[in-house]
């Protein structure tokens, strides 16, 4: 594997599009055969040290190439910005694993961005699929401002991290057992973070974080001691208390991904999220181009038939970015 990443960094053909990018130039396309594509992304990844999109035209696309990564570049922060089962305004929720895996990019990004968070050593290869990356989410802005660092020491009261995080996504239960949720024992807060493996668990001494610890939901066991912990959005989207789309008893949300467009009016693709002089990489120009189009047909059949039917209303936001805008922001990384 070495040798052969190795061998296409030696090769002239290899140096020179090096320095294209490292100059920051645009290239149109290099016609290189599909078998060659991901050891140079390795490749790249180890040379050019940020953050490299990979954008094929379609989910399985998208999940095979991930998969592929996992043997050429075994130690590479690698992550799936998956696109989300529904259609575009169908008034349905995205799947957990859907809505983790985003998370995880997303959070991967905001690293770069969050003054107190450290700067990935490795940088992240993202691998996603035209509809994922058409798919509006939070506005950077948003998601940064929402993402709290809670240390040891730290005084804050309970009631209000339990405010917080239901308006981040989160979902109260008794007890902790899958990403984005959370409980409350007493003094104990424990929390699951989308972006972390296991929960956290936070015990107060009145208003003090006496102790944070990473545990194991199944056995309730500690698994490793923290100084900090990061808590980000659960979700998509994030709803205040004094929003129309909160229940007006209990403050909790009664909305899904499907409310994006309406909550979050300024229009933002994860390509947001990218620092700069990142580096995208399209696998096919022509086929992303035609599936953008395809979707964007089906998208705009599906909301006339909604509206028709009186499911939808006719003001409705669009919920996905067109080709146009998706096509300068990838001109502008």
């Amino acid at each position: 594997m070495d040798l052969i990443l190795n061998k296409i960094r030696s090769t002239t053909e290899y140096q020179e599009f090096l320095k294209i990018i490292q100059e920051n130039i645009h290239t149109p396309g290099l016609g290189l055969p599909r078998s060659v594509r991901l050891p140079l992304v390795c490749a790249l990844q180890g040379d050019i040290k940020r953050p490299i999109v990979l954008l094929t035209d379609r989910a399985d696309h998208a999940l095979s190439l991930f998969d592929e990564l996992a043997f050429w570049a075994p130690e590479s922060q690698r992550y799936l910005f998956s696109e989300p089962n529904p259609l575009f305004y169908e008034d349905a929720a995205w799947g957990n694993s859907t809505r983790r895996e985003r998370l995880l990019t997303l959070t991967a990004l905001s690293n770069y961005h969050l003054p107190f968070s450290d700067k990935p050593a490795s940088p992240p290869i993202i691998v996603t699929s035209a509809r994922a990356a058409m798919t509006r989410t939070i506005p950077r802005r948003e998601f940064l401002k929402a993402s709290k660092r809670l240390s040891l020491g730290q005084t804050i009261q309970p009631e209000a991290l339990l405010h917080t995080w239901v308006e981040l996504g989160y979902q109260a239960v008794d007890t902790v057992i899958e990403a984005g949720q959370f409980s409350r024992r007493g003094g104990i807060l424990d929390i699951w973070v989308p972006a972390e493996p296991l929960p956290s668990r936070l015990d107060f001494f009145g208003d003090e974080i006496e102790t944070i610890r990473r545990f194991d939901p199944a056995s309730q066991r500690t698994v490793v001691k923290l100084e900090f912990i990061l808590v980000t959005p659960a979700r998509e989207f994030i709803v205040p208390e004094d929003s129309p789309f909160a229940h007006p008893q209990t403050g909790v949300p009664e909305t899904s991904e499907f409310h994006i467009p309406l909550i979050h009016s300024n229009t933002a693709s994860f390509l947001d999220y990218l620092p700069p002089r990142s580096l995208v990489l399209v696998d096919d120009l022509g086929m992303v181009e035609s599936m953008v189009s395809e979707v964007e047909e089906q998208a705009v059949k599906f909301r006339q038939e909604c509206i028709e039917e009186r499911t939808l209303p006719a003001d409705f936001p669009v919920p996905y970015i067109s080709w146009s805008e998706l096509f300068d922001n990838l001109q502008s990384q």
